[in-house]
C-alpha cells in the first residue's frame, strides 16, 4: 500500500497519527504537570490518534480486501453499502476504545446509550432505515448484483416498468442506468416491493419471441419452414446463441390470419439489445418471406364474382421460379428470356433437417438455389477433428456455382439446418444456353467473380479501382475455364453422336 493508494486524506491521517504520537512523547517534557493529571490536550491527542488509526484501517481494508480479494471473487465492483457498514463498525470500535481508555467511562453504558439513541432515531426516520436494511439484504442474497440488467415491475399498479443496468447499490437507493443512458435513483424498498426480473441470472442466455401474421392460405408446415430458416440463418450474428435452436410455433388466429411466434435465444446487451435483436429477426423473416413470394397478412376483404380459383404455392409456378432467379446476383445480368429457359429446367427438392446436399471434395455439375429454410456450410480442415461451420445460407442464396461452371471439386459440405426447399440446376441447360448465346459465359463469370472477390468489402478496404481490377482478373479466368470446359463437353458430345 503506497502513498498513491492512500490518497490525500490518507496521507493527512497518517501525518496526524505520527504527529499526535510525537506530541504525546514530548508532552511530559514540555508540560509534566498537565500530562500527569490527564489534561484535555492529552485526551485530544489520543482521540485524534484513534480516529486517524480507524481511518487508515478502513483505507487498508478497502485497498487490500475490497478492491482486490472481494472484487476479484465477485468479478466486479463491491457494493458501497457493504464498505460503509464495515467502516461504521471500525469507527464504532475506535470510539468505544476512546470512551473506555481515554475518558475512563463505562463502554457498556456508552453502547446502551448509543442503542437507545438509535431506536429513537430509527422511529423518526424509519423509512431511511427500511431502505438501508433492504439494500443490505439485497447484497447478502446475491440475487441482484452490480452490472446486472433488471426489470422492476410494480405490483398491482399501472406504472411503467423500469428497465436498466445496476450501477450501484447504496445505503438508501439503487442506481439504474437505462438503455437511453439516463440514471434512475430507485429507493431500496422498491426492490423488495416490486417484481424484479434479472436478465443476467442465472445465465446470460434469454429467450425472446416476436409474432408475425401470415395468410391462412399458406400451409402451416411451409410457414414454419420459412420462418425457422430466417431465425436459424442468424446463428452466426454476434449476440445470438448458435447452441440454442430457435423455434416457430402457431400462437393463434386473428382477423388478419394465423399468428406465428418466432422464438430465439440471445445474450441481452452483449452486444445486441432485445429491441435490436427483434429488429434483426423480423427483418430477416420479411426477407425470407419476400424471397418465397409471401408477405405478412393484413386485414382484407376478398370479393369474387366467380368461383374462387385454386390457390397454388408461391414456388410452384414458372413465373415464381423466374422471379427467384432474377433476385439472385448470379442470374440478374441475364435477359428475361434466358432466365425463363433456365427456370423451366429447375428441379425442386424438399429437404428434411440434417440432410447433406453436397460433400466437400466430391465432383459435381449442379448449382443449388435456396427458396426456403436455412443450410449450414461446413469445412473440414486438418487441424479440426470435426467439420467447422463457416456460414449459414438462407433464402435467396446459392451454392455450387464453381462446380457447375468450371467443373472444380466441391469446396465445402452443405447440409440443411432446418426443413428447406431448394432448386437444382444441372449443367445441360446452362450448356445449351451458352451454345445459343456465347456471351452468357462472360455474364456468369463476372457475377461469380464479383461474389468471390466481395466487391463491397473490397471497395471499403482496397478502394474501388483495386476491387474492379480483381474482379476483371478473376472474371477472365473463370470465363476461360468455362469456355474450355463447355468446348470440351460439346466436342465430346459430337464425337459420341458420330
Amino acid at each position: 500500500m503506497n502513498t498513491a493508494s492512500l490518497g490525500l486524506a490518507g496521507i493527512a491521517c497518517a501525518v496526524a497519527l505520527v504527529g499526535s504520537q510525537i506530541a504525546l512523547l514530548l508532552l511530559p517534557t514540555l508540560a509534566p504537570d498537565d500530562h500527569v493529571s490527564g489534561s484535555w490536550l492529552t485526551k485530544l491527542l489520543w482521540t485524534l490518534t484513534s480516529l486517524a488509526a480507524a481511518y487508515l484501517v478502513n483505507r487498508g481494508i478497502g485497498i487490500l480486501i475490497w478492491d482486490r480479494l472481494v472484487a476479484r471473487a465477485l468479478g466486479g465492483k463491491v457494493p458501497a453499502i457493504l464498505k460503509s457498514m464495515v467502516s461504521v463498525v471500525v469507527y464504532l470500535v475506535a470510539m468505544s476504545l476512546v470512551v473506555g481508555f481515554v475518558y475512563g467511562h463505562d463502554v457498556a453504558a456508552f453502547l446502551t446509550a448509543l442503542g437507545a439513541g438509535g431506536v429513537v432515531l430509527g422511529l423518526a426516520v424509519r423509512g431511511i432505515f427500511s431502505d438501508l436494511f433492504t439494500g443490505l439484504a439485497v447484497n447478502l442474497d446475491g440475487n441482484v448484483a452490480i452490472e446486472d440488467w433488471v426489470l422492476l415491475t410494480p405490483r398491482g399498479s399501472a406504472a411503467r416498468p423500469l428497465l436498466g443496468r445496476v450501477r450501484e447499490i447504496g445505503w438508501r437507493s439503487t442506481q439504474l442506468e437505462t438503455e437511453e443512458g439516463n440514471l434512475l435513483i430507485i429507493p431500496n424498498t422498491l426492490l423488495a416491493e416490486d417484481l424484479v426480473t434479472n436478465f443476467s441470472r442465472p445465465s446470460v442466455a434469454t429467450r425472446y419471441e416476436c409474432p408475425i401474421d401470415l395468410d391462412p392460405s399458406v400451409p402451416c408446415d411451409r410457414a414454419k419452414r420459412i420462418l425457422l430458416g430466417a431465425a436459424r440463418s442468424l446463428a452466426a450474428t454476434p449476440g445470438f446463441l448458435a447452441e440454442r435452436e430457435p423455434a416457430v410455433l402457431v400462437s393463434g388466429t386473428s382477423k388478419r390470419g394465423v399468428e406465428y411466434l418466432i422464438r430465439y435465444w440471445i445474450k441481452p446487451w452483449s452486444p445486441l439489445s432485445p429491441t435490436s435483436a427483434r429488429d434483426a429477426v423480423l427483418s430477416r423473416a420479411l426477407h425470407h418471406l419476400a424471397v418465397a413470394g409471401l408477405a405478412p397478412a393484413i386485414e382484407k376483404t376478398e370479393i369474387f364474382y366467380d368461383r374462387i380459383p385454386e390457390r397454388r404455392g408461391a414456388d410452384s409456378a414458372l413465373e415464381s421460379r423466374e422471379d427467384l432467379l432474377a433476385s439472385i446476383h448470379l442470374f440478374a445480368g441475364l435477359t428475361a428470356e434466358d432466365r425463363t429457359q433456365l427456370a423451366a429446367d429447375l428441379r425442386r427438392r424438399l429437404l428434411p433437417p440434417e440432410e447433406t446436399v453436397v460433400q466437400q471434395g466430391d465432383t459435381g455439375d449442379t448449382l443449388y438455389v435456396i427458396a426456403e429454410g436455412a443450410l449450414d456450410v461446413l469445412v473440414t480442415t486438418e487441424k479440426a477433428s470435426s467439420p467447422l461451420r463457416v456460414a449459414t445460407l438462407g433464402a435467396g442464396d446459392f451454392f455450387g456455382e464453381m462446380s457447375l461452371l468450371t467443373g472444380e471439386l466441391r469446396r465445402a459440405t452443405v447440409r440443411s439446418a432446418t426443413p428447406a426447399v431448394i432448386y437444382e440446376l444441372s449443367r445441360d441447360p446452362v450448356a445449351r444456353l451458352i451454345e445459343r448465346r456465347p456471351d452468357v459465359a462472360d455474364v456468369l463469370s463476372r457475377a461469380v467473380a464479383e461474389r468471390t472477390v466481395g466487391l463491397d468489402q473490397a471497395k471499403r478496404s482496397a478502394g474501388s479501382a483495386a476491387a474492379e481490377a480483381a474482379v476483371e482478373t478473376l472474371s477472365a479466368q473463370v470465363s476461360r475455364l468455362m469456355r474450355d470446359m463447355f468446348t470440351r463437353r460439346k466436342r465430346t458430345g459430337t464425337v459420341a453422336a458420330s
